[in-house]
């Protein structure tokens, strides 16, 4: 069994989202109260039935879950004897043509190899006015942004300019040097000719720090440019806060060497969010109308400091709200937290067939 098909994820996964369970349920059923219309659903990449647990039960009745691991499926079962289930691809959904109201997906569209063709199939089994809703609530996958940026002769690093304990160390003439990104861009963007040249420069001369650089991507590995295989090098990075701590540290010694040696070394910060949510809109703009695409946030009361999850990352103490709609707006008002609060947002994408 494959590590994407074993149901340990699924419980890792079902760990990671619990404390912000109910926050996230409440945008998802706002945005279904939104943005479907009554009928019959398919859910696409099902997994173990997290999307379910957070839909109303009338529509929660109405869906078919569909996925193409079995093991996730029996998970599903398991937890939900009475749903109906379908082992099935995106791209061969097990309905006619013109049959459903909705296809729903929980952290889906961001991880297909082939957007469009997902898109093809799911206008074919919408029925006109039929919505696609996707809700993001975790870190986006990277591979789609890789590949892209990858195309375009960029290289995605792992954000280190922003990170609160890079920061700490620098002088204010160091800190100058890093390049301008938001707390929540995952990635920075260099040319590839100049990581490439910069890499190599510190292999060639045995820098101390070179192997912490060349276990991310190695220059001389034509893997290197693989945009699945440094999409899971990336994920890796980031799931592991040590190794991430000692790759952080060699980019940025590779970052201030570049730039004190007035050496061309560009960096872009990038979001993945965004990046998805723009190839999303681009992918349904034909045949379908896009009636919303951005982040929407919840928040509640709480002891003690404010808890910001956003972007798959969390923010203890965070001072500010990141701009987004307010689930307020969608299900009624409601009397903002006079406190401390704990607030999370989902990336939200909804697209009508024509």
């Amino acid at each position: 069994m494959t590590p994407w098909h074993d149901p340990a994820l699924l419980a890792r996964l079902a760990r990671v989202r619990a404390p912000w369970d109910a926050l996230t349920a409440r945008v998802v059923r706002a945005a279904v109260a939104r943005f479907v219309p009554p009928g019959l659903l398919v859910e696409v990449g099902a997994g173990g039935g997290q999307l379910r647990a957070w839909l109303p039960p009338d529509r929660a009745a109405d869906t078919t879950h569909t996925d193409t691991s079995a093991p996730f499926l029996d998970v599903l079962r398991a937890d939900y004897p009475d749903a109906a289930v379908a082992l099935a691809p995106v791209t061969a959904l097990p309905f006619a043509d013109g049959a459903l109201a909705g296809v729903l997906g929980l952290c889906v569209l961001d991880a297909l190899p082939d957007a469009a063709a997902a898109r093809d199939e799911f206008r074919r089994v919408l029925r006109p006015g039929g919505v696609v809703l996707h809700v993001l609530d975790l870190a986006t996958s990277p591979g789609g942004a890789f590949a892209e940026l990858i195309a375009r002769g960029e290289f995605p690093l792992p954000n280190f300019a922003r990170d609160p304990g890079v920061l700490e160390a620098l002088t204010d003439a160091q800190r100058a040097l890093l390049p301008a990104a938001d707390d929540f861009d995952e990635v920075l963007a260099v040319p590839w000719a100049a990581y490439s040249r910069f890499a190599g420069m510190w292999a060639a001369a045995r820098h101390p720090l070179a192997a912490d650089v060349l276990a991310y991507a190695d220059p001389a590995d034509a893997a290197a440019l693989d945009p699945d295989a440094l999409a899971q090098r990336f994920m890796h990075f980031r799931n592991n806060p040590d190794r991430l701590r000692v790759l952080y540290r060699a980019l940025l010694g590779l970052t201030l060497t570049a730039r004190q040696l007035g050496r061309d070394w560009p960096l872009r910060g990038l979001s993945l969010r965004a990046h998805l949510r723009d190839r999303l809109t681009r992918t349904f703009a034909g045949g379908f109308e896009v009636v919303f695409a951005g982040p929407v946030l919840a928040r509640e009361p709480a002891a003690g400091e404010n808890v910001l999850r956003h972007a798959g990352k969390t923010v203890p103490g965070a001072a500010a709200l990141p701009a987004a709609t307010a689930v307020d707006e969608w299900d009624g008002p409601a009397a903002p937290p006079t406190g401390a609060w704990r607030a999370t947002t989902v990336e939200v994408f909804a697209a009508r067939r024509a």
